[in-house]
């Protein structure tokens, strides 16, 4: 996926056939590795970020993360001032634009970040087990679950911001509408 910004295009990719001999090799940065963490488990996410400008690479920058196994879709990351926030795994990374250094790096799922989102001054992470509110120092400021995973097999959407309240449906088919807070406005049974 290709995103334009500024000056710069960003290339997200999903690396998943990339070889750890080749880590090295493609991408300047790696993490958890550069932030001196290293990893247990062998990686079920690799996600590959390149930024260019007039054709020429600026920097990149490798994420491997071993929860549950993420994608790259038009919601797995967001853009805002100069940095990226982008989900791999069950973990979100704050990149700065400039050189992909590293602001943080939190989990915010026991499972898997589907998604992040603008909210107010805020984000909202759509994680499997668990939503949450964060701020832009990854600071979180509720998080709620619910009676089973944020995934609906009925194919309705499990997940919906809808002004300034959330709407999720989960396994069962409840669904459930948060205020700004966190708070349950309203919980039904649809299914």
């Amino acid at each position: 996926m290709k995103v334009k910004y500024k000056n710069s295009v960003i290339e997200i990719t999903n690396e998943s056939d990339l070889d750890s001999a080749e880590f090295g090799q493609r991408f300047k940065k790696q993490y958890p590795a550069d932030l001196g963490i290293e990893s247990e488990y062998k990686p079920s996410s690799k996600h590959g970020i390149r930024i260019t400008e007039n054709g020429i690479e600026k920097c990149s920058a490798l994420l491997l993360e071993s929860g549950g196994a993420t994608g790259i879709s038009e919601n797995s990351f967001l853009i805002k001032n100069d940095r990226i926030y982008i989900c791999c795994s069950d973990q979100i990374y704050s990149l700065n634009l400039t050189d992909l250094s590293a602001n943080w790096r939190n989990q915010y799922d026991i499972a898997t970040c589907f998604g992040i989102y603008e909210f107010d001054e805020d984000f909202i992470v759509h994680g499997e087990i668990q939503v949450s509110r964060i701020d832009k120092n990854g600071e979180t400021k509720w998080n709620f679950s619910a009676r089973d995973i944020f995934v609906n097999p009925d194919g309705k959407t499990e997940f919906k911001i809808v002004e300034n309240r959330i709407e999720l449906i989960d396994w069962e088919g409840y669904k459930y509408e948060l205020n700004r807070e966190g708070k349950i406005l309203t919980e039904i049974k649809t299914a």
